[in-house]
């Protein structure tokens, strides 16, 4: 997969990859809260605050987390 570039580099590579990335975050993620009862990452770590906040049906933290999960996304957008 990291030995294509250019045009020997296709979707499913990128899919393969991306696959590979998100499981990475996901163990990265389970095991901050295993080890030391905390998320350890950042926008993947608001969605599990959120999440959480949500199920606790404390909505105001809720939105809150919400609205960082937005502006991240916001960012790339005002870059051109």
């Amino acid at each position: 997969m990291f030995r294509h570039k250019g045009k020997g580099h296709t979707y499913s590579h990128n899919l393969k990859l991306a696959s590979i990335l998100s499981t990475v975050a996901g163990i990265v993620n389970i095991s901050g809260v295993l080890s030391v009862h905390t998320l350890t990452t950042n926008v993947t770590g608001h969605f599990a605050f959120f999440s959480e906040q949500l199920f606790l049906k404390n909505y105001n933290m809720a939105f809150t987390y919400l609205y960082y999960i937005l502006f991240f996304y916001s960012v790339p957008l005002y870059q051109g």
